[in-house]
Order: C-alpha cells, then structure tokens, then sequence
C-alpha cells in the first residue's frame, strides 16, 4: 500500500514536471492550445468532510488505544512491585522464572503496542487512498467543466494564477459527494 502510494507519487511527480515541457513543445508544433489546472491534493484532502470524519474516528481508537496501554502499564507495575516484594520469601529460581516471565509479558505488551499503532497507520491510508479513489472522477468532471486538459498538483508549481486553481471546486464537489468515511481497520498480525 505504501509502495503503491510512494510509486503513484513518483509518477505523477515526473509528469507534472514533464508535463509542461512536453505541453510547450507538443502545443507549438500542433498549435493547440492546452489549458492546465492546479490543484492542491493535501488541501483538498484537510479540507474534506470524509477526511474530518477518518480523523474524528481514529482520535476515538488513538485514545482508547492509549487509555488500555496506560491501564497496561499500572498492571504491570503492580506485578512489578508484586514481585519485587515477594523476592525475600521465594526461592531464587522462582524469583529468577517469575522475573523472566515478568519481562517476556512487558516485551508482549511492548509488540502489541507498536502493532496496534501501526494498525492504525495502515487504516489510515487505506481510508485515505478510498478518499482519493473518490476523489478521481470529481477531479476529472471539474476539469473538464473549465476546460482544463492538464492538471498539475500545486506542490509542483512555482507560479500559476489563481484562475488556474481548481481546489475549491473539488472540495465542494468531493464534500457533496462523500461526507464520511468509515474507517476499517486493517487485521492485527499475531504478535511474535
């Protein structure tokens, strides 16, 4: 998912930077005139309903994913200290196979912990990426309605007039079409 998203960016990074050049030269021999539109994909993402809705949804996991670490933690803690006390009445070897036990649980919450922050993560861009799914037919009509034949993300820009940016139109469009996005969360893989 992560490599799909880094390869997407890549191309469209090499054509909206080609793309002008090969527009200049393929638009003076064919002497076509082409219109270009810019659009700021972050923007219309920050700005979106369906992405206000994914960030609402994953702040409610995020802090719930805390509050059961943080309830973890005082557990283990206790354990901890549990044992701690226990030390002068056990054997050695008891003491030495419930210490490692002790440690062999905090490591497995540890990994639970980083899998479940990545579960996360991945949820995340999965919501995003069905966002932009959405987003591509939007985009497509909104060109289309301004004439546009060419559009190039706004990061790639140095200088463009403002008549050129299609951001708004998209959002307005993206935000009457999808105003939320459930987000499903990527199975956990079994800790290790």
């Amino acid at each position: 998912m992560v490599r799909n998203l880094l390869k997407r960016n890549l191309i469209l990074g090499f054509f909206s930077t080609v793309a002008p050049l090969f527009m200049l030269t393929s638009a003076t021999s064919a002497q076509q005139e082409q219109t270009i539109a810019i659009l700021d994909l972050g923007q219309v993402l920050v700005s979106s309903l369906a992405m206000k809705d994914v960030d609402q949804q994953l702040k409610v996991f995020d802090k719930k994913l805390k509050d059961d670490a943080k309830a973890r933690e005082i557990s283990f803690r206790n354990e901890q200290d549990e044992l701690a006390q226990q030390r002068v009445i056990i054997s050695p070897e008891q003491y030495d196979s419930k210490s490692k036990a002790l440690s062999a649980k905090g490591r497995e919450y540890r990994l639970d912990f980083q899998n479940k922050v990545k579960q996360l993560a991945q949820s995340r861009s999965l919501a995003i990426n069905k966002i932009e799914e959405a987003m591509e037919p939007i985009v497509s009509a909104v060109a289309k309605s301004v004439g546009a034949t060419i559009i190039v993300e706004k990061k790639r820009i140095l200088f463009g007039e403002k008549k050129l940016e299609i951001t708004e139109l998209v959002t307005d469009n993206l935000n009457a079409k999808l105003k939320k996005m459930k987000v499903v969360l990527v199975p956990l893989k079994p800790v290790k």
